[in-house]
């Protein structure tokens, strides 16, 4: 039976049927548009006041049964047995199809042509018959779904009207979009590329947008019509094509975006090529310019070709009609002397040449060395050629892409977002964030790919472009973010996970945490706990992240702080020899060693935790200067982390041995040098080392050793990116500067120590460098402020000192 096709667009009938019942027909737009529906739903939906809507769904039914092929029953459920684009056909070749879903269709699948021409008017505006407030609501809001698909789609093809050189055609198509009946006004994202092609057709509508925008607040001088923007590179490319001789033919091959139009466009200024852009709509439309009457066969469009004094680019072989496409490839092959042309050609297209030909140029991305003129252009649009032309021009960088992006069907445009939001994209999880099966995730990609907006590997070209346009979406922008998080491993996810925190649910709270977690761990592994600190505090509800945050807070020096953290612990968890670790290192750097020893004596076996409690047993021994206390327990720590394979912090601890040998009266050379000679691949263990070093000849009066060794010791910390040692090292010096009566050379170094800890959190040094200047300074107001921090903080001991050695001095 030969298959149905229901109108919506317009008029609400099914072609070749006289049927005319109006809420029978409904019901099947709604099945068609909507899918397979429970009964109970359809019932209460379409009669909601019937004394028995199950009834009434049940008399409909048996109307919609009389159209053979049109329904599908299954159970409680009721739908439309649908054919058409992107679905089979029944075996019998029955089945129905439905403008509105095929519209539909054709735009996701990128054929705006065949949309445009199912678009016959309003969805269902011919209905008479009175609608219950949902139903109502359904009709009005598929209304202007289907109408937006249609103007993306009459957009879309004023765009490649554009592109064509056709900018008449594009008009009419762009004033078709924004009257386009059944659509709700033109809104924020459609205004500006509306604008931009009704003004570049000069078409009158031009000036009712630019009203339109004012209201709404809108600016559309981004999108006017601009002068060209200077060429940029491609100079070997002009040179080899400048070079072509009478009768040769040369070939561009490059994705969307890739500067082919503006290679030719600076052709036909500097060489005197003839540029013809490719056009389908007539038969050798395109070789048309060059005869002074169109051609009609082969043979007339190759006399077009025979002048040698010609040179003639085609733009884009892929929109050349096939009469245009035959005699370029006769006139290529040159089969024999009277075929074979005499003009130069030269022709682009996103593909391979289909057949032989004399040069052959593949375009990509621009070098730096292309933008030298233009200082940080290349960081700027990754040499994109149409992200270099927008921003010669002074345009934002995402109108380049972002109205494209935004008419592709929905995963290509999400696609395209999440590998936007990645550094370097994992292709894996990116296809796992999309639920896309792998053949459909590499076509998206070649799309993409080819369409000039993704390398070859999955990267956005300018990425930051999109990221900026991406946040204004914030909803969108916080799902795409999450759905990638759960796609990724644990170890990359949070980043995303942190983007997406709005929308977390239950099942994601856990996996955040872990996230969380590894992320602060990796902080603090590459010496940077107060990025570690950071994260952490933003997520003080999660105990499974107290013990990690407190040695967060421990490493930027907020001991206090880290032992609250620990509190938020279950009596039980508190007594986990990994929170008896850190809460005992805590103690221990807040002075109180008795207590922190009582603590790591608790902690037994041959794990971290044992190495903690080892060095915190080392630490309280050096407090008493106990020395060969503090170099026995320096050695079992470091040697449980040479067991545990983690190369820094043995070498860190085993500076600690050094300093104990030291106090036992071993050279500070001799001991220390072998280290820094063992740690130069590992830069956060070596600037450490050195740190102890300088400081340790310091104290010994050994002040010219280490006044050698202090440039050395900085360009190390830097390396390593050891904020706190270097606030450390300006506050040494500053305190040996400070001692010698050198104010002002101490009151520098004070403050370059603050400049380093600003952010960090580390109150210690923070209140330790702001004391000193004040002073030096002073100032006995600020001098108890920034006592009162290091209280606060825990620092009681510090405190004391600091006042026992104060000496203020007068201003």
């Amino acid at each position: 039976m030969e298959g149905m096709n229901l109108r919506t667009l317009g008029d609400l009938s099914v072609e070749g049927v006289t049927f005319r019942r109006e809420k029978v027909l409904l019901l099947l737009a709604f099945l068609c548009v909507e899918g397979p529906q429970p009964r109970r739903r359809l019932a209460d939906l379409f009669w909601p006041d019937a004394a028995n809507p199950m009834n009434s769904l049940a008399q409909h039914l048996v109307h919609l049964r009389g159209l053979g092929g049109a329904l599908t029953e299954d159970g409680p459920r009721v739908g439309a047995s649908l054919t058409g684009s992107g679905t089979q056909p029944t075996q019998d070749g029955g089945g129905l199809r439905c403008d509105a879903c095929d519209l539909r269709e054709a735009v996701r699948r990128g054929r705006p042509q065949e949309a445009a021409d199912l678009y016959r008017g309003p969805f269902l505006d011919s209905l008479t018959i009175p609608l219950g407030a949902d139903l109502e609501e359904w009709v009005f809001d598929t209304r202007e779904t289907v109408a937006r698909d249609a103007r993306t789609a009459l957009t879309t093809l004023a765009a490649q009207a554009a592109a064509h050189g056709n900018a008449a055609h594009a008009g009419d198509l762009a004033a078709r979009a924004l009257t386009l009946p059944g659509a709700p006004p033109a809104d924020e994202m459609e205004l500006p590329r509306l604008h931009h092609l009704l003004t570049l057709a000069g078409h009158p509508l031009a000036a009712q947008v630019e009203r339109e925008a004012r209201t709404l607040g809108l600016h559309l001088d981004a999108v006017q019509v601009a002068p060209p923007a200077p060429f940029a590179g491609r100079e070997t490319e002009l040179a080899a094509l400048g070079a072509l001789m009478p009768g040769q033919v040369a070939w561009i091959t490059g994705h969307a975006g890739m500067g082919k139009t503006a290679l030719l466009d600076a052709l036909a200024r500097a060489g005197g090529w003839t540029v013809l852009p490719g056009r389908a709509d007539l038969p050798f439309g395109t070789l048309a310019p060059l005869s002074a009457a169109p051609p009609t066969s082969t043979h007339a469009a190759l006399n077009a070709l025979r002048d040698p004094q010609v040179r003639v680019a085609v733009d884009g072989w892929e929109g050349t009609d096939p009469g245009t496409q035959a005699t370029l490839t006769l006139a290529a092959q040159g089969r024999d002397a009277q075929v074979r042309p005499g003009a130069a050609l030269l022709i682009t297209g996103r593909t391979h040449p289909p057949f032989d030909v004399d040069l052959h140029l593949h375009l990509g991305p621009l070098e730096p060395g292309d933008l030298t003129p233009w200082p940080g252009l290349h960081a700027h649009t990754d040499g994109h050629p149409t992200l270099v032309g927008a921003a010669l021009r002074g345009q934002p960088l995402d109108l380049q892409f972002g109205a494209r992006v935004r008419s592709y069907p929905d995963p290509v445009r999400d696609t395209f977002l999440t590998l936007a939001i990645q550094d370097q994209p994992n292709l894996r999880a990116t296809r796992a964030a999309m639920n896309l099966g792998a053949q459909d995730f590499a076509r998206i990609l070649s799309f993409l790919t080819t369409e000039g907006l993704t390398t070859e590997t999955g990267r956005a070209y300018a990425a930051a472009a999109t990221r900026d346009a991406l946040a204004q979406i914030h909803v969108h922008a916080a799902l795409i973010h999450l759905q990638l998080a759960r796609a990724l491993p644990d170890e990359d996810a949070w980043p995303f996970y942190d983007r997406s925190r709005d929308l977390w649910e239950d099942a994601d709270e856990r996996r955040a945490a872990r996230a969380a977690r590894l992320r602060a761990h990796a902080h603090l592994k590459r010496g940077y706990p107060g990025q570690a600190a950071e994260l952490l505090d933003t997520l003080p509800g999660l105990p499974e992240l107290a013990v990690p945050h407190a040695w967060a807070l421990i490493g930027v020096g907020r001991y206090q702080d880290a032992l609250t953290r620990l509190t938020t612990l279950s009596p039980h968890d508190q007594q986990v020899s990994d929170a008896l670790a850190a809460r005992a290192v805590a103690l221990v750097y807040l002075g109180r060693a008795e207590e922190a020893v009582v603590l790591a004596d608790r902690i037994s076996g041959s794990g971290p935790d044992a190495a903690h409690a080892a060095s915190v047993r080392a630490h309280a021994a050096r407090m008493r200067e106990q020395w060969d206390a503090a170099r026995r327990h320096s050695q079992i720590a470091a040697d449980l982390w040479n067991l545990h394979g983690d190369d820094e912090a043995h070498l860190t601890e085993l500076g600690m041995v050094a300093r104990a040998q030291v106090g036992l009266g071993a050279d500070p050379g001799t001991v220390f040098g072998p280290l820094l000679d063992r740690a130069r691949e590992i830069p956060s263990a070596r600037s450490r080392l050195l740190m102890n070093y300088v400081m340790l000849l310091g104290t010994l009066g050994q002040r010219p050793q280490a006044e050698a060794l202090y440039p050395a010791l900085m360009q190390a910390l830097q390396e390593a990116g050891d904020t706190f040692g270097l606030a450390n090292v300006h506050i040494n010096r500053g305190v040996d500067a400070h001692e010698n009566g050198q104010h002002t050379e101490a009151a520098a170094h004070y403050r370059a120590a603050i400049t380093q800890l600003r952010g960090t959190g580390n109150t210690r040094l923070l209140g330790v460098a702001l004391s000193n200047l004040s002073e030096i300074d002073g100032n006995l107001s600020a001098f108890e402020d920034a006592l009162t921090l290091l209280a606060s903080a825990g620092q009681q001991e510090l405190v004391a000192q600091i006042r026992r050695n104060a000496q203020p001095q007068t201003p």
